[in-house]
């Protein structure tokens, strides 16, 4: 039996290149005596803080240090993701501490964080005269192995986001032993990368509104948004699941939720309730202290599936690899859940399937959504469907990538998209995949969003994303002004055209009809500034291929049969989506299907 920790750390991340542009200046040291120290001397504590540029901005952390020691490191405002950055940042300071060394590697799945952690202990140091180069010199620090990893268990989950602690929660709810693993040093996956919006009919937001929906309008949209690819028979399970799964969150997982809905592309009515933090992290960091609280479950991080074990034809077990240790050794089960995501970061599989999604294309996704999942279905017997349908988001940083969450305000009803000449060229609510081939046959390659301050005030997404937009209004990804030329001077777009296009947008507005795009939102005018002008780029976003399952969540082999003891939830499983998924239906696809692959892999293993 091998012992795997919860805090264990990706070899390899060098953190040697700390004090670049991620660790900035730290301040003036400060200092108290009065301890004693072991030979009853007076023992000197100084403290000093470093900044670090996160993802989400900058942050400062206070290093203490009594006689050469550190002996305390505080955080002292950070906006990094939650579950996430902010787990990196506790590793790292346990391990800092108990090892006094900067030696250490980046927490993967938070790379970025790590080092601007790392990097502002590091300036602090240097700061109090500690000679940080000399600290990263010591020697190197990992964490002992802390979690008992059982040789046996009755369910094994693979990857922990939203639609693995679904099925670990479920199947622990069932009576049976699970082992839930992840093979970042982070849990949560795309889930809490993700702005968590949830599509589901009959929410007791629309009841209140006397908004009229259901299943079998949101699986109407769904079939047609994927070109009725794909399969009637699992998107009417989606539908049929959605509103008991967004109660299972609530009541299971304690998530909370905005009073307010949105309407993404392709919805023909508002029906995507929001996480209250407008982020999938709400999710994951509650459902990680649920499953946390189960006895049953033993979660553990840093730990790679890499091949599925057969008995015949039956799922036996799983081999594992520590990721720290590169240890490996078998978990025999009597089920496996695959809910490791899809490959939309593995640019060689996106290639081999779609030559067009080559590097030259940004990824939203985590690192660690590479198909290894799809990839050990494959080897296993299983059957990959849709693997050509990959979609890309078309509201993303142009220079990272990353979602921009502040373009939520198209969904709001608040922005018209324009190019670089002034002009509308596209509805702004039309599927993903429609915007964002649009938006690649600009002149530039790029699409511009365009609100007022009443748009953005009614949204509240510059606040509520403060961390975003102070990022991209640096980097003059987003232009503020009091008038149009401002914005457009900033951006490069032809102000006079756009002035005739929001004229005419108004116009439609009046008229409560656009005739160009038909518009299937609230038209709301843009009547005033301050304005803001915002660019976007697409960026791979979503696989909808992947395993082949059936309505049960069980993976398909060649001729349709089901593997015994195998099923699979969430990105990884295809043929649900068909060309393209709309937005918001991911988190109601991996929490219902989620929740039953939990079910059925329980009730198999009886």
């Amino acid at each position: 039996m091998e012992r795997f920790s919860r805090r264990q750390f990706i070899a390899g991340g060098a953190v040697a290149a700390l004090g670049g542009t991620l660790a900035l200046a730290g301040c003036a040291p400060s200092g108290t005596a009065g301890s004693k120290n072991a030979s009853g001397g007076d023992s000197a504590t100084s403290t000093a803080i470093g900044s670090g540029m996160g993802k989400h901005g900058e942050f400062n952390v206070e290093v203490s240090v009594t006689d050469g020691t550190i002996d305390r490191i505080t955080v002292l405002d950070s906006r990094e993701t939650p579950g996430m950055g902010d787990v990196a940042m506790q590793k790292l300071t346990k391990l800092i501490i108990d090892n006094q060394t900067l030696n250490v590697d980046a927490v993967s799945g938070a790379t970025l964080s790590s080092m601007a952690f790392t990097g502002a202990v590091a300036s602090a140091l240097d700061d109090l005269g500690q000679k940080s180069s000399e600290w990263q010199k010591r020697d190197k620090a990992e964490y002992a192995n802390e979690t008992t990893l059982p040789e046996s268990t009755d369910v094994v989950v693979i990857g922990a986001g939203g639609a693995g602690f679904a099925a670990a929660i479920s199947a622990a709810n069932a009576g049976k032993k699970v082992v839930l693993m992840e093979k970042m040093g982070v849990l949560g996956g795309d889930t809490a990368l993700s702005g968590g919006e949830m599509a589901v009919p009959g929410n007791w937001i629309q009841v209140k509104e006397g908004i009229v929906d259901s299943p079998e309008a949101l699986a109407k949209d769904m079939l047609e948004g994927g070109d009725n690819a794909g399969d009637p028979a699992l998107v009417q399970v989606i539908a049929d699941g959605a509103l008991e799964s967004s109660q299972w969150l609530t009541f299971e997982g304690g998530v909370s939720w905005k009073h307010d809905l949105m309407q993404f592309g392709g919805h023909n009515t508002k029906r995507s309730i929001i996480p209250i933090t407008h982020s999938g992290s709400e999710m994951t960091t509650k459902l990680t202290k649920r499953v946390n609280e189960i006895d049953d479950i033993t979660l553990v991080d840093c730990t790679r599936a890499v091949e599925l074990v057969k008995d015949g034809n039956a799922i036996s077990g799983v081999k594992v690899q520590n990721t720290v240790t590169g240890e490996e050794n078998t978990i025999a089960c009597k089920a496996v859940v695959m809910a490791s995501g899809g490959f939309g970061s593995n640019v060689d599989m996106r290639v081999k399937y779609n030559p067009a999604m080559d590097d030259k294309i940004l990824s939203t996704d985590s690192v660690g959504v590479t198909g290894d999942g799809i990839t050990m279905g494959e080897a296993a017997g299983a059957n990959l469907i849709d693997m050509e349908y990959i979609q890309t988001y078309p509201v993303c940083d142009p220079s990272t990538g990353a979602l921009l969450y502040v373009g939520d305000v198209r969904l709001e009803y608040q922005a018209i998209m324009v190019n670089k000449e002034g002009d509308r060229f596209v509805e702004e609510l039309d599927r993903r995949d429609v915007i964002s081939n649009a938006i690649t046959k600009q002149s530039d390659g790029k699409g511009y969003l365009l609100f007022n301050q009443k748009g953005a005030d009614e949204t509240g997404l510059l606040v509520t994303h403060a961390d975003e937009y102070e990022n991209i209004l640096a980097r003059n990804v987003i232009a503020k002004g009091d008038t149009l030329d401002d914005v457009c001077s900033q951006m490069g777009v032809d102000a006079a055209e756009l002035q005739k296009t929001i004229d005419t947008w108004n116009q439609y507005c009046k008229d409560g009809k656009d005739p160009e795009f038909n518009y299937r939102g609230k038209m709301n005018p843009i009547e005033e500034g301050p304005y803001y002008l915002m660019a976007c780029k697409p960026a791979v976003h979503y696989t909808m291929g992947g395993l082949h399952i059936n309505t049960d969540a069980q993976v398909l082999d060649q001729t349709g049969a089901p593997i015994p003891g195998f099923y699979a939830a969430g990105e990884v499983a295809g043929h649900k989506m068909g060309t393209n998924r709309l937005g918001s239906c991911s988190m109601t696809d991996i929490y219902t299907f989620g929740r039953i692959a939990g079910a059925n892999a329980a009730a198999y293993s009886a």
